[in-house]
Order: C-alpha cells, then sequence, then structure tokens
C-alpha cells in the first residue's frame, strides 16, 4: 500500500456495476510525472466532492489516497483505492487555467514522446 498524490486528469463513462452502483475508471499523473491509472472509483464519489454534482470539473484537482498495485491487470500503470469509502483522500486544490492553461501544460507535457 502507497500513499500517492495524483492529479486527475481523465474519467471514463461510467459503467454500472452491482456491487458499487456506476463506476469510473480514472487516470492521472503522479508528482513524478508518471502517469497512473485508478479502477474502480465510484461516480457518486466524484459527484460527493463537488456541491453541484459535476464530475468534469473535478478534474485537475491534486488529491493525496492510498492506492494499492492491482495484481489482475497486466498494465503497470493500474492501481486501486485501498478505501472504497475514500474517507482517506485529502484534496489539495485544482489547477487553473490561466495564462493559457500553463500549469496544467507543465504538469501533463512533461513526459511526451514521439514515437
Amino acid at each position: 500500500m502507497a500513499r500517492r498524490k495524483v492529479l486527475l486528469t481523465v474519467t471514463t463513462y461510467p459503467l454500472p456495476s452491482r456491487s458499487y452502483d456506476e463506476l469510473v475508471c480514472t487516470a492521472g499523473i503522479l508528482e513524478t510525472g508518471e502517469w497512473i491509472r485508478i479502477y474502480p472509483v465510484p461516480l457518486k464519489f466524484l459527484r460527493g466532492l463537488r456541491k453541484d454534482g459535476k464530475v468534469e470539473s473535478f478534474k485537475y484537482n491534486w488529491m493525496e489516497l492510498d492506492l494499492v498495485k492491482r495484481t489482475d491487470d497486466f498494465r503497470p500503470e493500474s492501481h486501486s483505492p485501498v478505501n472504497y469509502d475514500f474517507k482517506d483522500i485529502q484534496l489539495f486544490g485544482k489547477l487553473d487555467t490561466r495564462n493559457n492553461w500553463e500549469e496544467r501544460k507543465k504538469i501533463c507535457t512533461s513526459e511526451v514522446y514521439t514515437s
């Protein structure tokens, strides 16, 4: 188990689940610049973090939570939350879009490969 700080950048379309209502797969960037995949994340969790219920506007928020490497997935970036109730999550704030997305570009384009 590792506590990781992640900049959430992507959420997928919700999928129905018997255990968790609707699930989404999320992706983000670690402080080191590495990509990370977090699955499953209950959609109601993401909506619950915002008073207006919007998931889209939750993107580009830094958050810290306990994650464990998925053993049933061959992708090295795949992790799962340790606590599905997300009681251990800490939020640090959203990167804004000032100066033509300067802050977001700095982080999101730090590891770009052309081949």
